[in-house]
């Protein structure tokens, strides 16, 4: 028997003739681009084909014990470079190009791939039906396959938003806006659905299809105090369930993205995670296409920022899934065109809420007047379902106590942290940086978030203990930078041009209102966002939590029926209960806290012990970084920190490795 050849064993000579592009030879530029068009998705599905050998082999039944965790994680390592395949795409085809030879191959599409289609389903299955049932190896390789498919996901729909943009796609569908809607959700054998028309205003985001049935909806009219990210996200999906939503918000909206009086907090960095990221492309898809199309920048962690934890740099060999840094006015601006875009979506500018109308146990709506006028004008708006999102500043609680009820319990954790925020125009830090990120903990107490924001500015954040807050001059501000434990963010500071004044902030404390405790025959109320559970915003979680309590409010309503508003509370809480607990879990050790919810005693100070072994890991420890950066993006609660075998081992049988002080290399 004659021993195979390289290119026989391969078959090239027929695999690499299976390229034929539609454009003419003689049109050589266009002809080789279609052909690079055609090489990464043979490639792909070539891939595909392989990480389907694998769930086809699970799904067969001979998989064992240690065969399921490591054919699951070779699966989903294949989807990663699945999505690596349409980032070179992305990079290396010239959008002019795509654009001439796209007609060339007719109504073939993308969503006609039966075996991403099996794919998609395949996976749908494994996670949906038994994932937490699995021993923790098993379950934490299947949400890492679960995570690889939405980042390919992702990466899909920022190539075609790239691409496309508004324009119609092949197949018939309606190009970026429609996949966003349909990808991952279409079932093996069925065709997309009609694309939902667009509104009048042409810069308007496509409208949702509104509801076959003619039933009156269980929710009736819901009012939503707060036209903010959470406010508009909750009306968002409860559209779905109500006659109407009315959205009353205190100020007037801007024309164009820009900071508003109501939001304190509109002018500071804000920082929208990986678990925010992937609510908001479940809630609104599209969504993060358009800000990526608009300008909003994306980074990896620590791939492309310098962060400083535990006295060092963490090394930047392992980054995270994007992030994305866009200013809190202009991604608001941009959900809320998707919001309005629905019709039953009601939104009053200028109206301020003055109380709640019922009794402590049963409410019924709100009274309301116009902004700035006397006690006379004021008018009653009923309501079968009243949503407090007004923020830290809420006055549910003293609303309660005028209606002669009880105000619901707090927990508070206060360290009395101060911080400013000021805008610049500056060049790129050295090393390939994108930003800085200093965190603080109870030896350090001073930080710094120095992240890029659209326009080609930077938001720089610098905050510090109680007594000890940053300056609000622009030379006082960058002065204080030279407190953080290493001056390359100040030397870099040193040379950025200031866009107008540093603005302070000083309510930093974790405030968590426990109205799921209201008793289960109160009717009428959900709070949600920072007036439920307020985060001290040194974390950079609000925007990611609002995001997520509103994919909980959709999931506890897709269950039919009318769940209570006790369970509707419960749920929106729960989905805060990560953010609260590593918010608290940091600030506790911190010297001078206070409040009814900080940790004290002999536990507490062993697990405090312990997560310091364990954040002495993070800089060099792949494995370990990888845990705590999950926790820390809402991925993974804080107790995968002491149930992971690897990172036990490491943090407590292994030396941490420290890392040069110089500013981290990629």
């Amino acid at each position: 028997m004659t021993s195979p050849t390289y290119a026989t064993y391969l078959r090239l000579d027929e695999l690499l003739s299976l390229q034929q592009p539609l454009t003419p030879a003689e049109q050589r530029d266009l002809s080789d681009s279609e052909r690079l068009f055609i090489v990464v998705h043979q490639a792909s599905e070539t891939l595909l084909s392989q990480v389907l050998v694998d769930l086809r082999h699970i799904d067969a039944g001979p998989c064992g014990q240690q065969c399921f965790p490591e054919r699951v994680e070779r699966a989903a390592r294949l989807v990663d470079a699945l999505a690596g395949q349409l980032t070179l795409l992305h990079r290396t085809l010239r959008r002019e190009d795509f654009l001439r030879f796209r007609d060339r191959f007719g109504t073939a599409s993308g969503l006609e791939s039966e075996q991403f289609k099996e794919l998609f389903s395949r996976v749908r299955l494994l996670t949906k039906h038994g994932g937490d049932d699995r021993p923790p190896q098993e379950a934490e390789r299947l949400r890492e396959l679960d995570e690889a498919v939405r980042r390919w996901r992702s990466t899909h729909l920022e190539l075609v938003a790239h691409m496309l943009g508004d324009e119609p796609g092949t197949g018939e569908t309606s190009g970026a806006r429609f996949l966003a809607a349909r990808l991952d959700e279409v079932p093996a054998g069925e065709e997309p659905a009609a694309p939902s028309s667009r509104p009048d205003h042409e810069d308007a985001p496509a409208a949702r299809p509104l509801p076959a049935s003619s039933a009156r909806p269980p929710l009736g009219h819901v009012v939503v105090v707060g036209g903010s990210v959470a406010g508009l996200l909750t009306a968002y999906v409860l559209a779905d369930h109500a006659e109407r939503v009315t959205v009353l918000e205190r100020d007037h909206y801007e024309q164009n993205p820009a900071p508003r009086a109501g939001v304190p907090q509109s002018r500071h960095t804000h920082v929208l995670l990986t678990s925010g990221m992937r609510a908001l492309d479940e809630l609104l898809p599209g969504l993060l296409p358009e800000l990526t199309e608009a300008g909003a920048p994306r980074l990896a962690v620590p791939g492309d920022l310098g962060v400083w934890q535990a006295g060092q740099w963490i090394s930047r060999r392992n980054p995270s899934a994007p992030i994305m840094t866009p200013s809190r006015p202009f991604l608001e601006h941009h959900i809320r065109r998707h919001v309005v875009a629905d019709p039953r979506v009601e939104v009053r500018t200028g109206v301020e809420t003055t109380g709640l109308l019922g009794r402590p146990g049963h409410i019924t709506g709100v009274m309301v007047r116009d902004r700035g006028a006397g006690h006379g004008s004021r008018q009653e708006l009923a309501a079968d379902l009243v949503v407090d999102a007004t923020g830290r500043g809420s006055r549910t609680p003293r609303w309660l106590t005028e209606l002669g009820g009880r105000p619901p319990a707090e927990e508070v954790v206060e360290t009395g942290r101060a911080y400013a925020t000021c805008v610049f125009d500056a060049d790129d830090p050295a090393e390939d940086l994108r930003g800085f990120y200093i965190v603080p903990d109870a030896e350090q107490p001073f930080g710094a978030i120095v992240l890029p924001v659209e326009g080609d500015r930077w938001s720089v954040t610098l905050s510090g203990p109680r007594d000890q807050a940053p300056p609000t001059d622009p030379e006082g501000f960058v002065d204080f930078a030279d407190r953080l434990p290493h001056p390359a963010p100040y030397k870099w500071l040193s040379t950025a041009r200031p866009v107008g004044r540093p603005v302070g902030y000083r309510h930093t404390a974790n405030r968590r209102r426990r109205y799921d405790r209201r008793g289960r025959g109160t009717t009428g109320l959900l709070v949600v966002g920072d007036a439920l559970c307020a985060l001290n915003p040194v974390y950079g979680q609000g925007l990611s939590v609002a995001a997520l309590n509103a994919v909980a409010l959709r999931d506890v309503l897709a269950g039919g029926g009318v769940p209570s508003a006790q369970a509707l509370q419960r749920a929106v809480l729960r989905s805060s209960q990560v953010a609260w607990a590593v918010a608290t879990g940091a600030d506790s050790p911190m010297p001078g806290a206070i409040g009814n919810a900080v940790r004290t005693g002999p536990v507490a100070r062993l697990l405090d012990r312990y997560l310091s072994r364990v954040r002495a890991h993070v800089p060099s420890d792949p494995v370990v970084c990888t845990a705590n950066r999950d926790v820390l993006f809402l991925l993974r609660p804080p107790r995968s920190l002491l149930t992971s075998p690897q990172v036990l081992r490491r943090a407590l049988l292994s030396t941490a490795v420290p890392t040069p002080r110089d500013l981290p290399t990629p």
